[in-house]
């Protein structure tokens, strides 16, 4: 077994049943089950208990593929009231077959749904039949470059791409209860009010688009809104897959109530938050726009660069100013005690005292509202160039400057020269130290604009050159020991981009210890 392969088979099966996002509760706690293999097993992972056969009113969930008359009615009899039915149905059936036989089993509120792509292993959407706006914006992405799949972007097969010149043609889930009236899911999530906060205003037709394909167990659970017939969401409803990133959606939650009352433009503002069975859900607005990391290049590098500065300087305007005794106790001492436990073993002592005692003179420095993935793919261009971000799960309100501007750079740079491997992005890294390189004397302006619109004295950079990377080296850790089940081996934390990141700045700030 490989050392992913843990990590990977339990994201498989956790993707197979993201549908239950649709539901009431993510979280069933007695479910009939009429399917094998995969299904089945990741059914045992998310509820309290499966079973195979069950008394009448028994169960909250049933569920079953392909199933015939009498498993349909099987399945109805089984349910609590207010119980929920899930079942798959054969690439060639129709919506209309579908919903018949669900009525003649007594199911009375039915909901159809596409996967898609209709031919790759696991779906990145879940399309509601019949809600052209949610199928053009599934549409529109697919024409998109850049993009990470994590961020929404269509996982397409190649026999898939041609359906997009008509409509998107996946295989039919269907979601029934034996009520009528309103559908189970979000809209009928107790704090249902963020309809109402809605900037367009509560719509007469909203349909529930289910966003999914994270390569990562820990990827969140995005539902998109829409005001049919219109194609761009009015909010994005996130919620946390497993429980490891429930932190994740509460702190976003966090993070945009905190900043919410600055009103800058491109921040989503936060419409509702709440608890469901341990599952944390926020609502915020949608943002429009493409994602900047398939518009930049080499040519427009400087100009991209330039906006994303200002953007952040505005988010940073007006920011307190802490004491550099403050920033020490409460960020850069437990960052280096974790980055010591962990890469410790594989990072070169001396080169980590040198750095430690970088990132000790940190001065006093204002406490902006920090992204912390602030990479091209989180940034959206929308109309008239204006700059949009998404995803705030590992912000800090009261976070430190410049970290995001150092962030985006590097990735962006890696953009420009084409780097995709851990090597040839270690490669782009130290061209862009070099500040007579393309790259380099585009981070040099971007820096010094960015200090300058904050009043920032450029020497002060140097420290947050070397704690940027600490920052993030976390998340490479614990990738690799979720990929591992455990510790993870010397090798996989020696390949750590991050590490490779931090010692490259580190030995540049030791050469030249001046102004970037």
């Amino acid at each position: 077994m490989t050392e992913q392969s843990a990590e990977s088979a339990r994201n498989v099966r956790l993707r197979l049943v993201d549908w239950r996002f649709l539901l009431t509760s993510p979280h069933p706690r007695r479910v009939l089950c009429r399917a094998s293999g995969l299904l089945a097993d990741a059914l045992r992972e998310i509820a309290g208990n499966v079973v195979a056969d069950a008394g009448t009113d028994t169960c909250d969930l049933a569920v079953a593929v392909a199933p015939d008359g009498a498993t349909l009615r099987a399945l109805r009899d089984a349910l609590v009231p207010g119980g929920v039915c899930y079942t798959e149905w054969p690439s060639g059936a129709g919506t209309r077959d579908v919903e018949s036989a669900l009525r003649d089993a007594g199911f009375e509120f039915i909901i159809c749904y596409r996967r898609w792509p209709r031919f790759a292993s696991l779906p990145s959407y879940w399309i509601p039949v019949d809600a052209p706006g949610a199928e053009a914006f599934v549409r529109g992405r697919s024409r998109l470059r850049g993009g990470r799949v994590r961020r929404l972007a269509a996982e397409l097969a190649g026999r898939g791409r041609a359906a997009l010149r008509g409509h998107l043609r996946g295989s039919i889930c269907a979601i029934a209860t034996a009520e009528p009236g309103s559908a189970p899911g979000p809209l009928q999530w107790p704090r249902a009010e963020w309809l109402d906060g809605i900037p367009t205003g509560r719509p007469e037709r909203l349909s529930l688009l289910l966003a999914t394909g994270g390569p990562r167990t820990v990827s969140k659970v995005v539902l998109l809104a829409f005001a049919e017939p219109e194609s761009l969401p009015v909010a994005a409803i996130k919620a946390s897959r497993v429980p490891e990133a429930a932190d994740g959606v509460r702190r976003e939650a966090d993070v945009l109530a905190r900043i919410g009352s600055r009103g800058l433009a491109g921040v989503p503002r936060l419409l509702s938050r709440y608890e469901c069975d341990g599952t944390p859900i926020i609502v915020e607005t949608a943002l429009a726009g493409r994602p900047l990391e398939g518009l930049i290049n080499g040519d427009n590098f400087a100009v991209w660069s330039e906006r994303a500065t200002d953007w952040l300087a505005a988010l940073a305007a007006g920011s307190q100013v802490l004491p550099a005794a403050e920033w020490l106790e409460a960020l850069v001492e437990p960052m280096l005690a974790r980055f010591e436990q962990d890469f410790g073993e594989v990072v070169d002592r001396v080169l980590l005292r040198e750095g430690a005692a970088i990132v000790r003179r940190i001065g006093d420095l204002p406490a902006v509202p920090e992204q912390r993935d602030f990479g091209p793919w989180n940034v959206l261009v929308g109309t008239e160039n204006a700059l949009a971000v998404l995803d705030w799960e590992s912000g800090e309100a009261d976070g430190l400057p410049a970290l995001d501007l150092l962030y985006f750079l590097a990735y962006a740079s890696f953009g420009v020269d084409g780097a995709r491997t851990r090597d040839q992005r270690v490669a782009s890294f130290h061209r862009s130290l070099d500040t007579e390189s393309r790259t380099g004397a585009v981070r040099r302006r971007s820096l010094e604009r960015y200090a300058a619109a904050l009043g920032l004295s450029p020497a002060t950079l140097g420290p947050l050159r070397a704690l940027v990377w600490l920052v993030h080296a976390h998340s490479d850790a614990r990738h690799a020991a979720a990929d591992a089940g455990g510790r993870p081996s010397a090798e996989a934390l020696r390949r750590s981009l991050f590490l490779a990141l931090w010692t490259a700045e580190v030995k540049d700030l030791l050469r030249s210890p001046g102004p970037p």
